[in-house]
C-alpha cells in the first residue's frame, strides 16, 4: 500500500459534517443588544440625575478654579464649577457651574450665590475651613420669583438666609455712623439679630436700615420699643457730670444696635407687623424721653453769662427733670442798646401729676395758662444754677423765690416769655456794684483830711500823757509811798493802845477798817509805781 492510498484511507475515515439551514435570528445578536439596552439605561440614568447647568458672574475669580471649586449649601457638595471664562468686556469672570439634579427647584430670581472664603468683619471670624480646602460657592436657596439659570454672584456672604426665622424692621436715623452689614443687634446686652442692609430715605434727608431680629426674639418688639445706637463709648457731659457707657466689646470696635421697651410710657403697648419702622436714637439716654405728644415752650431772657449751659441741659423743678433747653441765642435791642441773651425751654408738663383730676391731658391743655399765672403770681421763676462744679455745666431750676418782684407771663409773645431772676453770683455782684458807687460819692479827700487832723492831735495828747506819768512817777509816787509808810506807823500804835483798853471795842472796829484802806491804798500805790500808764488806760485783766 502506497502512501497515496494511506491517506486516502484517512481520509475517508473522518466524519462530515452537516449543515442545516434554519430559519430565525440567531443567539449571538443578544449580546450586542444586550450592551446596547445597558448603555441606553446607562446614559438615560445619567442624564436623569445631571443637575442643571448655572452661570454665575462674578468680579473676580479668586480662589476658584474649575473642576475643583464645589458648590456646598449647608457644608453639603450640590455641585462643581466646570469652565471660568472673562466676559466679553473683560470687567466680570464667567463661571459655569453644574448642579445635582435636585437643586433645579431651588434655582429661582432670589437665589443667591457668593464666594466663602475666610472673612473678618462685623466682629465675627467666617470661613476659616477654608484656609486648608480651599474656597468654594455658597448658595441661599430661593423661594420667590420665576425659574432662572444666570445669576449675579454676591462681593460678600449675606448677612441673613431665607431659612432664618425671625421678623424684619426698618430704623431711621440722622445718619449711619459706624454701622454696617452685620453690625449685631442687642436685646439686654444679648445678640438677638444684625443689620441686613441700609440706604438713603427718599427724600436724602436721612438713612433706613434695615435689620432683622431672630425668633422668638422678635415677639419683645412692640409699638413702644426704643432702639439706639450702641456703637462706640458713648460719653457726655453735662450739669449731672460724665457719662460713660457700651452695650459691648464688639459694638466699641465694630459699632452695634441695641433696643428695649421703657417700663412707664403713655400709650399703651401694641403689636407691630413685620417691615415696621421705628426712630434709630442717639443714644440710650435719648430713649428713655418719653415722646410726649403735649409739650409747651417758654423763652428766658437772661442778662448774664449762660457760659456752660448747652443744648439737652435739663430744666429741674426742685430735682425733678421737667423738660430741657432747645434753643440759645443772642439779641441786641437797637432802642435801648442792650443786649439779651433767649433761652428756649421746653416743659413736658404731664411730668406732674393733678390729683383728683380723671383727665390729666385734657386738663393741662385746657388749664394751663391758668395754672401756670397761679405758679408766677406765688413766685416761681427760672433761674440758671450750677449742675456740676467740676465741669461747670448749668441747668435751669425753675422754683419759688422769697420776696420776689411781681412779674407774669407775656403770653402775647410766641413762645410766651417766662420771667427770670439773677443767680446768686449776679445777685452779689450787683450788691458790690452798688456798694462801690455808694463808696465812690464819699468825700474821701475831705475824710482823709480830718482823719489826718485827728492823728496829729492824738499824737500831742499822748505825749502830754507821757509827761504827766513821768511827774507822777518821779514826784507824786514817792510822796504818796511815804505818806501811807507814816500812817501805818501810826494805826500800829493806835492799836496798840486800844487793845489795852477793852471797853473801846467799837473804836477798835473802826480802826481795822483804816488798816484795810490803807494797805488797799499800798497796793494801789505800788501798782501805779509799776504801771503809771493804768493812770490814763485804767488796769487791764492780765496785769
Amino acid at each position: 500500500m502506497n502512501e497515496q492510498s494511506l491517506n486516502e484511507k484517512q481520509t475517508s475515515d473522518l466524519p462530515v459534517a452537516q449543515v442545516e439551514i434554519r430559519s430565525g435570528i440567531s443567539i449571538v445578536w443578544l449580546i450586542p443588544l444586550v450592551a446596547l439596552l445597558v448603555g441606553t439605561w446607562l446614559a438615560y440614568k445619567a442624564w436623569s440625575e445631571t443637575g442643571p447647568t448655572i452661570t454665575i458672574s462674578f468680579k473676580t475669580a479668586e480662589g476658584l478654579e474649575a473642576g475643583k471649586t464645589k458648590i456646598k449649601y449647608k457644608n453639603v457638595e450640590i455641585g462643581q464649577i466646570q469652565s471660568i471664562e472673562l466676559s466679553d468686556d473683560l470687567s466680570q469672570v464667567i463661571v459655569t457651574a453644574e448642579l445635582v439634579r435636585n437643586a433645579k427647584h431651588y434655582l429661582k430670581e432670589s437665589t443667591r450665590f457668593w464666594v466663602v472664603r475666610a472673612r473678618i468683619a462685623a466682629g465675627e471670624v467666617s470661613g476659616l475651613s477654608t484656609l486648608l480646602s480651599g474656597a468654594y460657592i455658597g448658595i441661599d436657596p430661593g423661594k420667590e420669583g420665576d425659574d432662572a439659570r444666570y445669576f449675579v454672584g454676591l462681593e460678600t456672604p449675606p448677612a441673613l438666609t431665607d431659612n432664618a426665622s425671625g421678623s424684619h424692621f426698618f430704623l431711621r436715623a440722622d445718619n449711619l455712623s459706624s454701622l454696617d452689614v452685620g453690625s449685631p443687634v442687642y436685646y439686654r446686652m444679648i445678640k438677638v439679630g444684625q443689620v441686613i442692609g441700609y440706604r438713603f430715605a427718599e427724600d436724602g434727608q436721612s438713612v433706613e436700615i434695615d435689620v432683622f431680629i431672630h425668633s422668638p426674639h422678635d415677639q419683645q418688639v412692640n409699638s413702644n420699643t426704643r432702639f439706639w445706637n450702641a456703637s462706640g463709648v458713648e460719653m457726655s457731659l453735662d450739669a449731672n457730670g460724665v457719662h460713660v457707657s457700651t452695650e459691648s466689646l464688639v459694638t466699641v470696635m465694630m459699632g452695634g444696635i441695641a433696643f428695649d421697651t421703657p417700663r412707664k410710657l403713655s400709650k399703651a403697648e401694641e403689636s407691630v407687623t413685620k417691615d415696621h419702622e421705628f426712630v434709630l436714637f442717639k443714644n440710650r439716654e435719648a430713649t428713655m424721653r418719653e415722646s410726649h405728644t403735649l409739650k409747651f415752650e417758654y423763652v428766658l431772657h437772661f442778662s448774664g453769662s449762660v457760659r456752660g449751659l448747652s443744648l439737652g441741659a435739663p430744666v429741674e423743678f426742685r430735682g425733678i427733670p421737667i423738660g430741657e433747653v432747645i434753643d440759645i441765642n443772642m439779641e441786641f435791642n437797637a432802642e435801648s442798646n442792650d443786649i439779651m441773651i433767649p433761652v428756649t425751654i421746653e416743659v413736658v408738663p404731664n411730668s406732674m401729676i393733678f390729683k383728683g383730676v380723671s383727665n390729666q391731658m385734657e386738663f393741662i391743655r385746657d388749664h394751663h395758662k391758668t395754672v401756670m399765672n397761679e405758679l408766677i403770681k406765688r413766685g416761681m421763676r427760672a433761674q440758671l444754677k450750677t449742675g456740676n462744679y467740676m465741669t461747670g455745666q448749668l441747668f435751669v431750676d425753675l422754683d419759688f423765690i422769697p420776696d420776689a418782684p411781681t412779674a407774669s407771663i407775656n403770653w402775647s409773645k410766641t413762645p410766651p416769655v417766662f420771667p427770670t431772676t439773677p443767680t446768686p453770683f449776679e445777685e452779689i455782684s450787683t450788691t458790690l456794684a452798688s456798694l462801690v458807687k455808694k463808696l465812690k460819692k464819699l468825700p474821701l479827700d475831705k475824710i482823709g483830711s480830718q482823719f489826718q487832723e485827728s492823728v496829729t492831735t492824738l499824737t500831742s495828747t499822748m505825749q502830754k500823757t507821757e509827761q504827766l506819768v513821768q511827774t507822777l512817777n518821779t514826784s507824786v509816787t514817792p510822796a504818796i509811798t511815804a505818806t501811807l509808810d507814816q500812817t501805818q506807823k501810826t494805826l500800829a500804835t493806835l492799836e496798840q493802845t486800844i487793845q489795852s483798853d477793852s471797853s473801846t471795842q467799837d473804836l477798835q472796829d473802826v480802826l481795822d477798817e483804816l488798816s484795810k484802806a490803807a494797805r488797799s491804798i499800798r497796793i494801789m500805790a505800788d501798782y501805779l509805781e509799776r504801771h503809771p500808764e493804768a493812770l490814763i488806760h485804767g488796769k487791764r485783766e492780765n496785769q
